[in-house]
């Protein structure tokens, strides 16, 4: 192995252990001596990847953690109506959120940490402007989709404390969504087709 190669697999064996860390134990009460302890690495090697220390190491974990996040939301981007693309997002949120590696970092540690969680391009931003989208049919109820985006942001994110607190998450998982579920059923327009799911 090259010094490239090898550095790379050092960096990012202070990532995976890092993550392991922040989502097993939160990021404050994550020391960086735990996280050099389960790689095996000696204080100066964190230093040199990441000069600016723990703090530079969550952003990184959490950019890691968030593309993935992303990846998997914008691949329901292609569904026909704004609706369904929230309902879909929503699910992708929900799945996350019942992941022990990731349920922790983006829930607790990263509105906290991470500056720019409303910011365009944020999940937040999308949901708005895919209700903005909604608000322009005709057939749709008449709401202000800043003020619904705001409300709905903060009861998908609840429902997300839910399932990672909960015992039985698959359970805890589904039930969310349905709760979910039913608020969004009052945004389907008029003219929308009844379906087995949403009667």
């Amino acid at each position: 192995m090259n010094r490239k190669d090898q550095a790379a697999a050092s960096r990012a064996a202070l990532l995976e252990a890092a993550a392991g860390c922040f989502s097993e134990l939160g990021y404050e009460a994550t020391t960086v001596a735990e996280i050099l302890d389960r790689v095996g690495m000696a204080r100066g090697a964190l230093y040199h990847y990441f000069p600016g220390g723990k703090r530079e190491l969550f952003f990184a974990v959490f950019e890691a953690v968030n593309e993935g996040f992303h990846q998997r939301r914008d691949a329901v981007a292609g569904l026909p109506s704004p609706l369904e693309r929230i309902r879909a997002g929503v699910g992708v949120f929900l799945d996350l959120c019942a992941e022990d590696d990731v349920a922790r970092i983006l829930l607790i540690d990263a509105p906290a940490l991470v500056p720019g969680q409303l910011e365009r391009g944020s999940t937040y931003e999308l949901l708005l402007g895919q209700l903005e989208e909604l608000a322009a049919d005709p057939s749709s109820p008449v709401f202000e989709p800043e003020v619904l985006a705001m409300a709905l942001f903060s009861a998908v994110r609840s429902a997300g404390e839910h399932v990672m607190a909960a015992e039985d998450r698959p359970r805890a998982r589904l039930e969310a969504e349905q709760a979910v579920g039913l608020l969004l059923d009052a945004l389907r327009p008029t003219s929308a087709p009844v379906t087995a799911d949403h009667p």
